[in-house]
Order: structure tokens, then sequence, then C-alpha cells
């Protein structure tokens, strides 16, 4: 599959490759970036082409970190009424996670009104018509850091219970098939002791992944939507250069920022062959890579750098992705005008000069 990358109009091919960014794996654009499945023609929104039929249009919003400071409910309105505003608008939206600003570590009173808002935001910008579902992600999580949230672990809706309550599910991981297409909603976020967690499917998950895959027909498109990237190119670029000068001259993905079954993950995939496109969000930042046929996009977040602006070079928005009847897919990455009120964080160090390689 190649990659369309459409530059904004505000950013010419020449500054792109001079800010460092590279288009064979990531596009980390503003309003329109593109990435195309199976080779595709142009298309005409609702429309057909080269033989092929749209079927489904849905939106991945993700890491909305909804809050009442820095104007947080007004933006995620203003991205949800403008999903909806558009003229081709989505028929089912699937969060990424990180629906709260956070759950994790914050009292219940506090949770309670960071959940209040985002559910209000929802009732009052989507239509019922329109099918939500929802990923969990780490900041879902209510009380797993007891301490900080003065819990005990013993309350009845604590840890996923609260994130499962809230929308009426059994487990936090399910799927569901629409318009052809099957869809997949995995928990990404696996409870370790010591109020820590990591980015893996627990032994159970993964038994019903299996299975859950071996029931879908062969014939039927997959996508696959987790809160943590099963892989992703921007962890590289996730954490603050600071950071990463500190570290030895090896690069290291933490095991709260990437899947670390993914070796796993990705054998069941190529097993059954069908399992077209996976969505991520956890990192703030825009990429995609394909390995083995299945292409893995890790969107931006809602709230960009948690309502201070774009995280590096992603700005606040959202994904919008087309589904087709022959298995292949549209993805395009949507910015919804969103003008920061916090302050920005500060600008990442200059790297300093990779540390010598140790003598052999």
């Amino acid at each position: 599959m190649n990659a369309d990358l459409r530059t904004p109009p505000h950013l010419s091919r020449r500054s792109l490759i001079a800010g460092g960014l590279a288009a064979s794996t990531a596009a980390l654009l503003g309003s329109a970036a593109t990435a195309r499945g199976t080779q595709p023609p142009a298309v005409l929104p609702g429309g057909s082409a080269g033989g092929r039929k749209r079927v489904l249009r849905f939106a991945h919003p993700t890491d909305i970190h909804v809050q009442p400071e820095l104007k947080a409910t007004e933006g995620m309105t203003a991205c949800f009424a403008h999903m909806m505003s558009l003229a081709d608008r989505p028929e089912l939206i699937i969060t990424g996670g990180d629906l709260p600003m956070d759950s994790r570590a914050t009292p219940e009173p506090r949770s309670r009104i960071e959940w209040d808002l985002f559910k209000k935001v929802l009732a009052d910008t989507v239509p019922a018509a329109v099918r939500i579902e929802h990923a969990c992600g780490n900041h879902d999580i209510f009380g797993q850091n007891r301490k900080a949230s003065g819990l005990t672990g013993s309350e009845s809706f604590f840890g996923k219970k609260w994130f499962m309550d809230a929308f009426g599910y059994k487990a936090p991981y399910r799927s569901f098939d629409r318009a052809g297409w099957h869809f997949i909603v995995l928990d990404s976020m696996e409870l370790l002791p010591e109020d820590d967690y990591r980015a893996r499917l627990d032994p159970e998950q993964m038994a019903w992944l299996k299975a859950d895959l071996a029931a879908t027909p062969a014939s039927t498109p997959v996508v696959v939507v987790s809160h943590a990237p099963i892989m992703s190119v921007a962890n590289f670029l996730d954490k603050a250069d600071t950071i990463w000068q500190k570290t030895s001259i090896d690069l290291v993905i933490e095991d709260r920022r990437m899947h670390t079954d993914c070796r796993e993950i990705e054998a069941i995939f190529r097993k059954h062959g069908n399992v077209k496109l996976c969505l991520s969000g956890h990192l703030h930042l825009l990429d995609r890579c394909t390995y083995n046929g299945v292409t893995y996009i890790c969107d931006g977040a809602v709230s960009g750098a948690k309502w201070r602006g774009s995280k590096r070079q992603t700005p606040e928005g959202y994904g919008l992705i087309d589904l087709y009847s022959d298995g292949s897919f549209e993805h395009t990455y949507q910015g919804f005008g969103w003008v920061a009120v916090g302050k920005p964080l500060a600008p990442a160090a200059a790297p300093a000069a990779a540390p010598a390689a140790p003598a052999r």
C-alpha cells in the first residue's frame, strides 16, 4: 500500500522535509492527511470508484481528556459538532480511550465531574442515530493509583468497572459487525501490582481475540481499535528530547506506550489474513505503518497536548475513515479549527550529541 499524504495549504512539502518529517512513515499534518488502502483512485463522498463501493464512514476521536479547565469542554464540543456538521457525516463513532482528563489518580468527586462532562457533550452533539463505541484508556481506569485517588480497591466501581458501567459493557473489550466489516475493540490496559499497568492483552482477552477472529469469515474485512498502538513509528518521537538524552544509545519503547505482545498479535492477524486496519491513540501523535498487509494508524488527540496546543507536529483532530466493499479503506486526519487557550508546553531542548559507542 502506498500513502498519499496531502499537504495542507499552509505547509509546503519543502518545509515539511526541512522539519524532519518523513512522508514514507508518518504524516504529522493539520487538517487533512490521508492514508489510503489498496491503491484506491479518487473517490467522491458517498460514491464509488474503480468498481468498489463505500459501505461505511466512521470517526475515531481519541484522547479527549475533557475537563472544566483550559476550555476543554468547549474544545470537545467543537470537535464533535464539527464531526456531525460534515456534509457527509460519519454513521459510527469509535472513541480511542482517555475520555476524561484522568480517573486513574483522581478522587471520586473530581472524576465524576469529568465523566459527567464527557457524557453531556456526547448527548448534546451526537444524534441518537449515530452509534458510539468506546475503547478503554489508561486514564479511564478509576482509582488504579489508589494512593492518589484515595481508594482501597474494594469499591464496587473501582478500576475498569466504572468505565464498563458508564456505557453498559459486560467487558472492556468486544466485537460487532457493521456494513460487511467486523470491528474488534480491544482493551490495551493490563493491570499490574503496585498500581501500575502495561499495554498488553491478558490471557483471557488473548484467547477471546483468537476465538473471535476464528469465528469471523475469512472474506470479512476486519478493523481493530485499541487505546495503545499495537505497532507505532511515533513511539520514537513520543517523549521529550531531554528524556531521550538521558538514555543509552539504544532506542527503548516503554511497555506503557505500545503493546508488548505485538509479535503475538501480529502472528494472529497473519494467520487469518483479513485484518486490514488497526487504529489507536495514546501517544497524541499521528503516524502510519504497514506490516504484512495490515495498516497500523495512530491518530492524533482531540486534546492535542492535553488542551495546550499541538503535540509536536500533530494538532488537535480526529480520524475519519471510509470503508469499502472490497476490503479497502481511506483514512483522513481531520482538524476542527481549535485554538488552544492553555500555555503551550515548553519546547523540547536541542538534541545532545549521541554518546560514543562502547569499544568492542
